[in-house]
């Protein structure tokens, strides 16, 4: 299963997102005319999909469900009123033993960023959920 393309979007960079982010995310630069992305903007690119993805695509009990792990690597900053290509794929959905005893299934999905008018890679996030094992399984 690894590295399984599982969706594909274009999303842009709207100015009035990326101040409410910044605001959210106590960033010094909120309330600048033009405020640059925070580094951390990509995870609202993406939200739409994080939803799909535990509901739809890779059907989870969302109650046993938490985000283990977040990364990002940008080879650049994200620019306001961009429109970005975003691809995600399946790096890794398997079971492992839970340190507390039981298993946990761990799935990885990585998002990766284009300029939509070039195809210029901008970077990539990885987000790791972890679903615990129910008492009925």
């Amino acid at each position: 299963m690894s590295g399984r393309a599982l969706a594909e979007w274009t999303a842009t960079v709207e100015a009035g997102k990326v101040r409410e982010f910044a605001r959210a995310v106590k960033d010094d630069d909120a309330d600048a005319q033009a405020p640059a992305p925070p580094p951390t903007f990509p995870v609202v690119l993406s939200a739409e999909f994080v939803e799909r993805l535990v509901t739809e695509i890779l059907p989870t009990d969302r109650s046993r469900t938490v985000h283990g792990e977040q990364e990002s690597a940008y080879l650049r900053p994200l620019r306001t009123g961009e429109r970005i290509r975003c691809r995600a794929y399946l790096v890794e959905d398997r079971l492992r033993e839970g340190k507390r005893g039981g298993r946990m299934r761990v799935m990885v999905t990585e998002v990766r960023l284009f300029a939509e008018d070039t195809g210029e890679r901008i970077g990539t996030e990885r987000m790791t959920a972890l679903e615990l094992e129910g008492s009925d399984a």
